[in-house]
């Protein structure tokens, strides 16, 4: 078999893409896709060219970009599933939090004090941290170094980093 006419000619593409959605579908990782997106704004171009002027690497050259587009949309999915997984359990941990101060008149001192295990928490949540003043934050799951806090008199949630 020669250079010019690989018998796969996409496998090097898909395991590519494989490789670089596993990556960057962990949690906190969905910022490298800024590295793909970098990479796509010169080689989508230079695809569709290729695609309208070549009609015997149209075929091969469609199916690559459709292997890198489908990466991208997997790994985006990935990311909002669990965002929006990660952020149900937290506002239920905000709903406890004002309610308990709706009973009490007062914060809790603690998660626990309101029955809450603070590793059950962080398995859900990533790091987890409250203070009475009050304060509950936990890890963005897009982004590495991003904490989303909850802001209890705007009743709203502040994407903060470093």
């Amino acid at each position: 078999m020669n250079s010019t006419n690989p018998g796969h000619p996409v496998r090097d593409t898909l395991v590519a893409a494989c490789l670089i959605g596993a990556l960057f579908s962990v949690k906190g990782m969905a910022t490298g896709l800024v590295l793909v997106a970098l990479a796509m704004v010169f080689w989508l171009p230079y695809s569709l060219v290729v695609i309208g002027r070549n009609p015997e690497r149209r075929r091969v050259q469609s199916l690559k970009v459709g292997v890198w587009i489908l990466m991208l949309v997997v790994v985006l999915a990935v990311h909002f599933v669990r965002h929006v997984q990660v952020r149900s359990h937290a506002d239920a941990v905000v709903l406890k939090i004002e309610q308990f101060r709706d009973a009490r008149g007062r914060y809790p001192a603690s998660l626990e004090e309101m029955g809450m295990s603070r590793t059950e928490l962080k398995d859900r949540l990533g790091s987890v941290h409250y203070s009475n003043k009050p304060h509950f934050y936990y890890d963005n799951t897009f982004a590495a170094f991003h904490l989303w806090s909850y802001d209890f008199r705007e009743h709203e949630w502040v994407d903060l980093y470093d």
